[in-house]
């Protein structure tokens, strides 16, 4: 696989092609590119966390990178690609690339300019004789075997031979892979046009893979991917197409959809099957898949639209939760777009100090003494005013901006606690809620030392509060992390204990110190009737287990003196809420904490 980076007026860090839970390098333009950090194959979720703007899907075919970072702090607004080609082959793809509208550059492969690029490109694609081939030279083309047709069914056997052109089988699946897709993709979308049909695209992502690999191994993990390859195969009519995207990732394409119905039925049973338990060796694994469906002629006229479309119905499905499915509609796409200005505003109030914490107070329940401080982020917008975490917070995660927010938030609290212990004030210990694309970081630890160091206040000061499905995500590495913070002196906290999956088996192994009671479960107390009992006994539950495993009980979200009785009688140790503050800005709260 060969990949030129042709540069117009923007500097393009490198190119990657995604393998698995991998991506690959395949080209960089400069000396600088290259050296920033990035390894020959880096985990693919690393890309995200880059500090860099991202394009995915750049181009289509054999030689294109499926991913493209460039340079931080630019927006590229028009990317094409241009194919090489040497007879039918194609050698390469040049990607275009410039912070201007570009029109002329998706025009480019039907005018002269191409000829002049391939004479620009052709020293890199032939190297003279006898200089070896180095970083600055992309690496040759390698031969694609053919497809193993024993992995596929007797109806995409014939779909393979009827194609355009050998699918290059994934190694891990035997599926077609993503480029023979696409191109399939565009070849049955000209068929369609053709004959007055309908086809759909579903993209089915599988919920929280990762899990399995990391708890099961990487082995086990591919034998896992192997089984949902043949489940798809065996849930989908003759005459669809199965292949594999990339990591938890497949691609369906639903031939002869004439409705939505239709559409989401044939997905539906996908989804169904992949719900049946899988076994590997002697363990049992059930896993959940979100799907996004789009279609032709209804909702995309064209191969990348469609695809750009089922993946923002994912992203919706995704949103709400494991084991959704979504349907194209044309308000997701407005969703979409609010999403991404979303994201552009973000960023402009991280540089421009738009970004605030506030302090809601936390109380003892036994002596009514103030025991601490929950920083909580804030956003006020210049011309929108405040902004919903609730809005805001989702496209931080989405985006990776929550970790440098994140990185900012602890310092900030670091800094402020040092300012009140100057002042005199006694605020006891302030808490910071830390993300899971932080606390999975590997220099994570580090950065909660260095913010302490930094701010030269005792580490007891500082809490950090994760919530019950981070720290049960990765239980053995979070146990790790954990155990350092401890050391280190800093206290934990399980935010919204009660609303996940605990193994208690796992909870008694971490090193916490509290467990916070979710606010949905103290809103049912001062309700009548079973809600209000079930919620009691839950409440006594948590606390009783909490006490059991040595740690203090918080219940959040206390608004009425019912609520903090039923809490007191139930045992719980500290409560926080509008009963007793809400959040503020650190002046006011500092007036709270003088006159209480």
């Amino acid at each position: 696989m060969r990949t030129v980076a042709g540069l117009v007026d923007l500097p393009i860090a490198v190119c990657f092609t995604l393998e698995g839970d991998h991506a690959r390098k395949l080209a960089s333009a400069s000396e600088l590119a290259r050296d920033g950090g990035l390894e020959e194959v880096v985990p693919a979720r690393r890309l995200r966390l880059e500090r860099a703007r991202i394009v995915t899907h750049v181009g289509r075919g054999p030689a294109a990178p499926e991913v493209a970072l460039f340079a931080a702090g630019t927006t590229p607004l028009a990317v094409a690609t241009l194919p090489i080609m040497a007879g039918e082959t194609q050698l390469a793809t040049v990607l275009l690339a410039d912070v201007r509208t570009r029109p002329d550059l998706a025009e480019a492969r039907r005018s002269a300019a191409l000829d002049d690029l391939r004479a620009l490109v052709e020293g890199v694609l032939q190297p003279p004789a006898g200089e070896p081939i180095t970083a600055s030279h992309p690496i040759a083309p390698t031969p694609r075997p053919p497809i193993d047709l024993r992995h596929h069914s007797g109806s995409q056997r014939r779909r393979v031979g009827s194609s355009q052109r050998a699918p290059r089988p994934d190694p891990v699946t035997g599926l077609p892979d993503r480029a023979f897709v696409h191109l399939e993709t565009e070849r049955r979308i000209e068929r369609a046009a053709v004959m007055g049909q309908g086809l759909a695209l579903a993209i089915v992502s599988l919920d929280r893979f990762r899990r399995v690999n990391d708890s099961l191994g990487h082995a086990l993990g591919d034998v896992l991917l192997r089984q949902v390859a043949q489940r798809l195969l065996s849930s989908i009519d003759d005459g669809d197409l199965a292949g594999r995207r990339s990591g938890d990732e497949f691609i369906v394409l639903l031939d002869d959809v004439r409705a939505g119905v239709s559409a989401l039925q044939r997905s539906d049973r996908i989804q169904q099957a992949i719900r049946e338990p899988f076994h590997l060796d002697a363990h049992e694994i059930v896993l959940t898949a979100g799907i996004g469906v789009a279609r032709y002629p209804d909702d995309a006229p064209d191969a990348a639209t469609l695809l750009r479309y089922a993946d923002i119905a994912l992203h919706q499905a995704k949103n709400e939760g494991p084991g959704r499915l979504k349907l194209f509609d044309a308000s997701m796409q407005q969703t979409a777009r609010e999403r991404l200005d979303l994201e552009h505003q973000l960023r402009e109030a991280m540089r421009s100090g738009q970004l605030s914490l506030h302090y809601q107070p936390k109380y003892s329940i036994a002596t009514r003494q103030l025991v601490g401080a929950e920083a909580l982020l804030r956003w006020k917008h210049p011309q929108r005013g405040m902004i919903s975490p609730g809005r805001f917070i989702p496209v931080a995660e989405d985006s990776g901006l929550i970790v440098p927010i994140g990185t900012w938030a602890l310092n900030e609290v670091a800094r402020q606690c040092k300012r009140w212990s100057d002042a005199g004030l006694e605020y006891g210990r302030v808490s910071v809620n830390v993300s899971g694309l932080q606390f999975v970081r590997h220099d994570f630890v580090g950065t909660v030392k260095r913010a302490v160091r930094a701010a030269s206040i005792p580490p007891e000061r500082l809490e950090l509060e994760l919530t019950e499905t981070i720290v049960m995500g990765e239980v053995e590495q979070a146990i790790v992390r954990l155990s350092a913070l401890r050391s280190l002196g800093v206290r934990v906290s399980v935010d919204d204990f009660g609303t996940g999956y605990s193994s208690l088996a796992y909870l008694q192994k971490l090193p916490v110190d509290v467990l916070k009671i979710d606010r949905s479960f103290v809103q049912e107390l001062d309700r009548e009737g079973l809600p209000a009992e079930q919620a009691r006994s839950l409440a006594q539950a948590i606390t009783f287990l909490g006490h059991q495993l040595g740690l203090d009980v918080l219940a959040e979200g206390v608004e009425t003196p019912t609520q903090l009785e039923q809490l007191a009688n139930v045992g719980c140790d500290e409560v926080q809420g509008y009963l007793f503050g809400k959040p503020m800005p650190p002046d006011a709260f500092e007036r709270h904490v003088r006159e209480s």
